[in-house]
């Protein structure tokens, strides 16, 4: 994903997503029975393209499974961008997968050769909490947007269960992120000249516990105690996002929701 920087201060850098992020993964499609909040965030970016001719660029997109999604089921133009290079080889191969004909550039967002106001939606999805000036990364973003353009950026949520569980096992991986919740994300729209902002927390539930070496906590346990926590969540994770899918009942809150969002438009010259 595009988590370095040049303007304002990154708490990661290439090695970081090289080397525990993109290094075990495989080309993959996005799932009917995966986590509701991918298809909740799917409804957000279909409510702001409004239309197949929608230009659509995910930044931070390595490896994204929703960009292909999209590309296939709304049938518009997806660009991604991303400065791993592992990280865009796997949105390439994903896209190839989904039979999308997509762009993908590798490159440093705030070194980036796309041109302003280029694109009807901007989306990204975990990228601005690994900067200390959310403002400055977020204004990156909005600078690609077209005038009545949207941007739609989701984060993860780890003001509930899912920071305390970072915090207490993967302490390293914690201390890379910015906690901040989704009233704040609002609040740096609305400064960056934004309108009908949107804001909330997304995802019914969904629980993460790895067995990497950042997860100091869990790799204190015996082998078979970390197999049957990470087993026995990646079940419950199933199971309940095919519950509140299939469910009218969708409780987003600060407690349980694995993310949240805001959503707003540039205004027209």
């Amino acid at each position: 994903m595009d988590k370095g920087g040049g303007l304002t201060k990154a708490l990661t850098d290439v090695a970081h997503w090289e080397e525990h992020w993109w290094a075990a993964q495989r080309p993959r499609r996005l799932r009917w029975l995966y986590r509701d909040q991918d298809y909740e965030t799917v409804r957000l970016i279909r409510q702001a393209a409004a239309g197949r001719s929608a230009r659509i660029l995910e930044v931070g997109g390595g490896g994204s499974r929703i960009l292909p999604y999209l590309g296939r089921k709304l049938g518009n133009p997806v660009f991604g961008a991303d400065f791993s290079w592992t990280g865009c080889r796997l949105l390439r191969a994903n896209l190839r997968l989904q039979g999308i004909q997509g762009s993908v550039v590798c490159e440093n967002l705030f070194q980036s050769s796309l041109a302003d106001e280029t694109f009807d939606v901007v989306y990204s999805a975990g990228v601005i909490e690994h900067f200390e000036d959310q403002r400055g990364v977020v204004a990156a973003h909005l600078r690609l947007v077209k005038p009545g353009g949207r941007l739609v950026i989701t984060v993860p949520n780890l003001q509930g269960v899912q920071g305390d569980v970072f915090r207490r096992l993967a302490p390293s991986l914690w201390e890379k992120h910015v906690v901040f919740g989704p009233s704040d994300l609002a609040e740096v729209f609305r400064g960056l000249g934004l309108c009908e902002v949107r804001s909330g927390y997304l995802g019914s539930f969904f629980l993460r516990v790895g067995r990497d070496p950042q997860w100091t906590g869990v790799r204190a346990w015996p082998r078979w105690q970390q197999s049957l926590v990470y087993w026995s969540l990646r079940l419950g994770n199933a199971a309940a996002s095919l519950f509140f899918r299939i469910s009218p009942w969708r409780p987003h809150a600060r407690a349980l929701s694995p993310a949240f969002f805001a959503t707003g438009v540039k205004p027209q010259r």
